[in-house]
């Protein structure tokens, strides 16, 4: 692969609006939870959910040579021994929030648009936090949030106050009257008057906050507005369940490990490298995937492997659960070059370019800032040797702590959902089950781009997730006169374009991009 030396300091100015710097430690890929591992159970007024309730987005893990990724087949089971039955919603019957957000007129925030757009200036704060409101309505039933202006009427009631690069006498105004008040970007303060809800220990919440807000995206930006009702107001159940547990904290989780997996974790904690891996992510901070999927990166080992899947799938020692996402509904395309589209045709789509190229797509852009950022992102699509078997191949690169880049690839079966250009995704992945529902948002008629829309859980690791990856042929924008199409793909999926990350995409003639089967 022809890539230019590792700068880290470059690298990571090329990514600011997207790194988040833990102290002590530079990270390579930009953090954050898919927007929807926040979602709540589904409700009674939701379109049912068509995939699997469990499995994980795989993590990127598994030397080439010894690949870990496991295509499930039709017959392998993907619920563990100890699968916890689905919680209540346990939001159904309490108050509701809401959230003020104070911000300058057209106050430009830190979030850009991708070079290919053409935005003379970035979006505004009320821009973002007008959007945020929308996926708040996705992700916490009960949780409102209204944007107010400079200048607008400030006497009005909220549960919890936010300003942005306020005015220092707004800012100073809003933190001597407001309950619940915490000043972010320039001019920051806090205060947290409320007398029902003990506050939590000094500073931690405001420090979250801070750090959570520092990761410059939106799924960040959003968990941390959660994370302040959860400390401040009510609890918000996979926020208090993500702070309290940690990832080996309990009594509970430790009789559990012993009681049913004291070979894989002796094993482990006897392996430096396996011990390494454990050490680092109890480093993370909350709510910091790509930490953890760095940690694991640098750490892998076959241990680890087997510590993961006794622990977590097989036994669920950590007592999670998550669903497949079902907001916000995106429907797939219904017709290509002018005919309803079949499932034939959908599966022609995916495979894309392969046979004219060793990949069927490179990815331009994607949405989730965990799990769709890796450099050089190839998709391999095609159909198996059996008949009804078709397969997803993606194969990547990932940045060590050393800097170095290194393939990963990983196995999936695919099977056609109940509407043509719908798909149901698994695989078994350095022991943990992900179950995925992806969805053909849009594509060119020649093929120039698609975009691709997908919804995951990982119930034995307790996480969900949604994202978009924008493709075409050779990881570049298609021609300027397709970006208003574009656009209107992502804002389908409940995208804006300022929160994509590009991906870094070289000449790759190195990439192992063989089909596994």
């Amino acid at each position: 692969c022809a890539v230019p030396p590792w700068d880290p300091d470059g690298h990571l100015r090329a990514m600011a609006h997207r790194t988040a710097l833990n102290p002590g430690r530079d990270r390579a890929h930009s953090p954050g939870l898919g927007r929807s591992a926040l979602h709540n159970p589904p409700s009674p007024h939701r379109r049912p959910r068509p995939p699997p309730r469990q499995g994980r987005r795989p993590l990127p893990l598994g030397p080439l040579a010894r690949p870990k990724a496991r295509a499930l087949s039709s017959s392998s089971p993907s619920t563990p021994a100890a699968q916890q039955e689905p919680p209540p919603n346990q939001n159904q019957n309490q108050a509701k929030v809401r959230i003020a957000v104070v911000v300058p007129e057209q106050a430009p925030s830190h979030f850009r648009y991708p070079g290919a757009v053409s935005r003379p200036d970035p979006p505004t704060w009320t821009e973002v936090f007008q959007h945020l409101g929308s996926l708040l309505e996705w992700s916490e039933e009960g949780v409102e949030l209204a944007v107010v202006e400079e200048g607008l009427d400030l006497d009005q009631e909220a549960d919890v106050w936010l300003s942005v690069d306020a005015d220092p006498a707004v800012a100073a105004a809003l933190s001597s009257e407001k309950q619940n008040f915490l000043g972010l970007g320039r001019n920051a303060t806090t205060t947290n008057n409320n007398k029902d809800v003990p506050p939590p220990s000094v500073g931690s919440t405001e420090e979250t906050a801070r750090q959570l807000f520092a990761r410059k995206n939106a799924d960040d930006l959003l968990y941390m507005v959660l994370v302040l009702v959860n400390d401040w107001v009510r609890d918000v159940p996979r926020v208090s369940m993500a702070k309290s547990k940690g990832f080996l904290g309990s009594l509970r989780l430790a009789y559990c490990m012993l009681g049913n997996c004291s070979k894989e974790v002796l094993d482990c904690v006897r392996d430096p490298t396996c011990k390494a891996a454990l050490d680092c992510l109890q480093e993370c901070g909350l709510n910091d995937q790509v930490c953890s999927y760095q940690c694991i990166v640098s750490y892998e080992s076959p241990l680890f492997e087997s510590f993961s899947q006794c622990v977590l799938q097989r036994h669920n020692c950590m007592r999670n659960f998550a669903r497949v996402p079902d907001l916000p509904v995106v429907e797939p395309i219904s017709q290509f070059r002018g005919e309803a589209l079949t499932h034939e045709q959908a599966e022609d789509i995916l495979v894309g370019w392969l046979g004219e190229e060793r990949h069927s797509w490179k990815v331009v852009t994607g949405q989730n800032a965990a799990y769709d950022i890796f450099p050089n992102q190839h998709q391999v699509f095609y159909r198996g040797k059996r008949k009804g078997r078709f397969w997803y191949d993606p194969v990547f690169q990932a940045r060590t702590f050393d800097g170095d880049l290194v393939w990963r690839k990983r196995h999936y079966r695919v099977r056609r959902g109940k509407v043509p250009g719908t798909f149901y995704f698994s695989v078994l992945d350095n022991g943990v089950v992900s179950d995925e529902y992806w969805r053909i948002a849009d594509v060119a008629e020649d093929l120039s781009w698609a975009l691709l829309y997908y919804a995951g859980a990982a119930s034995a690791a307790g996480q969900s997730y949604t994202g978009a990856v924008f493709v075409s042929r050779d990881g570049k924008w298609p021609e300027a006169r397709e970006l208003g199409r574009v656009e209107a793909a992502h804002a389908k999926c409940g995208i804006k374009m300022w929160e994509l990350f590009e991906v870094e995409n070289y000449d790759c003639p190195d990439a192992p991009l063989d089909p596994l089967e």
